[in-house]
């Protein structure tokens, strides 16, 4: 029998229906969906392992389950073992079952480092049942679930890659080390015990710093005044239009002053000057660019965006969606897909690209185990759902795009005298959409300007005025502007990224969209960035991430670089050491601040206050017995029936995002309202007082 192993239960069943011509049937094997078929060639079995199923871990022995300082140098060097994934020992036994009955194995996971470690995995546990399989093995490479992928992948079956597996398992190892070490050290350190223990990673860490590192620029921003002049000019044609003063921001209230008593009427057009510009059309996506894309053009996070990419390919409707090329192979039926989409509606309007030869645009990066994020399967978007509809009509509009003409807009600038001073107006419409025309969100609004002529005259619409502003801080990260820079720093894979920055959102390190950091997250980033600067900057995550290549390239052992790792953990934990008591401060203080809801009303009103004349204020309190959160006032002292006893049920922070708006109910006027979110679910928050009454 011919054993298939895949990397999940739906890419199984695409598999055994394509290699069987659907005669494939299905049946159970601990709860694992089997494929099975016979053909001339004999029996064939396809399972799929669901993902990982196995995982490193740290031996049992008690030593390494104690979260004590004393113990971390030992958890660093301890060595690592390979156990079942908790809920996964099902897979393995029917993984197993099936090996036994096996002669030849063909491992068929997703062709990356992550599915190349999946089918090492895959291999070492059939091996223990049956050892006689090991000079069958056969790797199956494909980017899409097609019919001609699939097909020609089982008809030129390749080797299993242990290079790009070591890799792999050693980002896998390297996590663990640093995850499992700082993760109890820093808690430990900052003594946030059981359920309120701080998560630590090797990744992390250095991208939490770009959120934080935006945010004090933010913070230390200086607002300072300007003063923008405008003027209303009546056209010949009885229409009105806008201008804006030569001069973009009057940064001195007197020479705004001065401006605006110079103008006078009628003006004068002096100038007018157009300009066309083309726009060429877009490269193939790659992971990367679908990601921000994804983010920036229909508001869906990273991570969101990939899952949903990981469904359309699963369904055969779309390519591998991690891939680093931006470049089209020739091997890929470039014509016929196009053909298939231009027959749907929503596309029609690329069909004229058939008309020429094909010329698709090309990005700089290529990678031969994947072409670009392409469209595998034509279909109507309103047969998907939501947003799964809307990401699959993203990436059909940049694949036809790559395909079309540049857009043609031109740029009309008109300049008018008016007394002593000078205004333009300004305006852009396009002249030809190009790829636009199909890549929709390309395109922006025309602006149009009424039509002007040098030397004619144009009255004043009533007086100039003046807009007073103020300078504003740099806006913060957006989700797709943190993806750019986590890879221009070499921060985490095409594949982990959206995983790290929702893991900060969590972990309670930052909230809304776009990403703000918590006090907590601040405080952790400012006291590793004093202390601990490896675990707040990116250059020594990005020399780990170069080792890994280097694994994969054959130039280091996985072992050489896990044990260089090691060694950087231990300089690590010795700098935490050194700084412990003022990074134990700075982490407590930052939690504490996110705790803090406002001032406490009742305490105010009967004239209570901290010793040092600050206001008592309510904040979230964990009840030690049943683990469960309210909201407490600062002033209850266990021994003084005196003190204040406020008290207010609240949502559970495990289930819902609470964050203090700092203002007061606008009904009772006395209770500081909070916005409430449910955790991992999409929608508005809502505003909540605590005061029932």
């Amino acid at each position: 029998m011919r054993l298939i192993i895949t990397e999940k239960n739906n890419s199984a069943q695409k598999i055994a229906e394509i290699l069987s011509n659907g005669a494939a049937t299905e049946k159970k094997s601990f709860t694992v969906p089997v494929f099975r078929w016979e053909d001339s060639d004999g029996e064939t079995a396809v399972i799929g392992t669901g993902g990982h199923f196995v995982g490193r871990e740290f031996p049992q022995e008690k030593e390494y389950k104690q979260w004590k300082l004393d113990l971390i140098p030992g958890l660093i060097d301890a060595p690592l073992e390979t156990g079942p994934i908790d809920g996964k020992k099902n897979v393995i036994k029917a993984v197993q079952k099936e090996a036994k009955q096996a002669d030849s194995l063909v491992i068929g996971t997703d062709f990356d480092r992550e599915g190349e470690l999946i089918g090492l995995e895959a291999l070492e546990v059939c091996l223990e049942v049956n050892p006689g399989l090991e000079p069958t093995l056969k790797r199956a490479r494909y980017s899409a679930l097609t019919k001609e992928e699939i097909e020609g992948a089982f008809d030129n079956l390749d080797e299993l890659s242990y290079p790009l597996a070591n890799a792999a398992g050693a980002r896998q190892d390297i996590d663990l080390i640093w995850g499992a070490a700082f993760t109890r050290a820093v808690s430990l350190v900052a003594k946030a015990y059981g359920a309120n223990f701080l998560s630590v990673g090797r990744v992390q860490s250095p991208t939490l710093g770009l959120i934080v590192e935006r945010e004090l620029e933010r913070r230390a921003h200086v607002a300072k005044p300007f003063w923008e002049l405008f003027a209303k000019f009546e056209h010949p044609s009885g229409h009105s239009f806008e201008a804006h003063h030569a001069t973009d921001k009057f940064w001195d209230k007197g020479e705004a002053d001065a401006a605006l008593k110079g103008t006078a009427s009628p003006g004068a057009v002096k100038a007018v000057t157009s300009r066309k510009s083309t726009s060429k059309p877009p490269t193939p996506y790659n992971t990367n660019s679908f990601q921000v894309d994804a983010s920036s053009r229909l508001g869906i996070t990273p991570k969101r965006a990939m899952d949903l990419a990981q469904d359309l390919y699963d369904d055969g409707f779309i390519s591998y969606p991690r891939t680093d090329n931006t470049i089209y192979p020739d091997s890929l039926p470039l014509e016929k897909t196009i053909a298939s989409l231009v027959k749907i509606k929503d596309f029609a309007a690329a069909a004229p690209i058939l008309d020429k030869p094909l010329h698709p645009t090309q990005g700089k990066k290529f990678d031969a185990a994947h072409p670009p994020i392409y469209p595998t399967h034509a279909l109507y978007p309103s047969a998907l759902d939501g947003p799964k509809a809307r990401v699959y009509e993203l990436i059909v509009r940049r694949f036809l795009a790559t395909f079309g003409e540049p857009m043609v807009t031109e740029s009309t600038r008109a300049d008018i005298e008016a007394g002593s001073e000078t205004y333009f107006v300004r305006g852009k419409v396009v002249l030809d959409p190009g790829y636009a025309g199909i890549y929709t969100y390309a395109r922006s609004a025309d602006e149009e300007i009424p039509a002007l002529e040098e030397g004619q005259q144009v009255a004043l619409d009533g007086a100039p005025w003046l807009i007073d502003k103020e300078t504003q801080p740099p806006a913060r990260l957006s989700e797709a502007k943190l993806v750019q820079l986590m890879d221009e720093q070499g921060l985490g894979t095409k594949a982990t990224r959206p995983d790290i920055i929702q893991k900060l959102y969590n972990r309670r390190y930052v909230r809304n969209h776009p990403p703000e950091p918590t006090a907590t997250g601040i405080a952790m980033y400012e006291a590793f960035k004093e202390y601990v600067p490896d675990m707040a900057t990116s250059e020594m995550t990005a020399s780990l991430e170069g080792e890994m290549d280097e694994i994969a390239e054959e130039k280091m052992t996985k072992d050489e670089v896990v044990e260089d790792s090691r060694k950087l953990v231990h300089k690590t934990f010795k700098d935490l050491l050194e700084g412990e008591e003022a990074l134990s401060k700075m982490i407590w203080e930052g939690m504490d601040r996110d705790r803090i809801l406002g001032p406490c009303i009742v305490c105010q009103e009967a004239g209570r206050t901290k010793p040092d004349g600050s206001p008592n204020m309510l904040r979230i309190i964990r009840a030690k017995k049943s683990g469960k959160s309210f909201v407490g006032c600062t002033g209850w002292e266990a021994d003084n029936p005196e003190s204040c006893d406020q008290t207010f049920p609240m949502p559970q922070p495990n289930f819902y995002e609470v964050t203090p708006l700092e203002e007061n109910c606008s009904v009772c006027h006395r209770t500081p309202r909070v916005n409430v979110k449910t955790r991992g679910r999409a929608g508005r928050p809502w505003k909540l007082c605590f005061n029932d009454d």
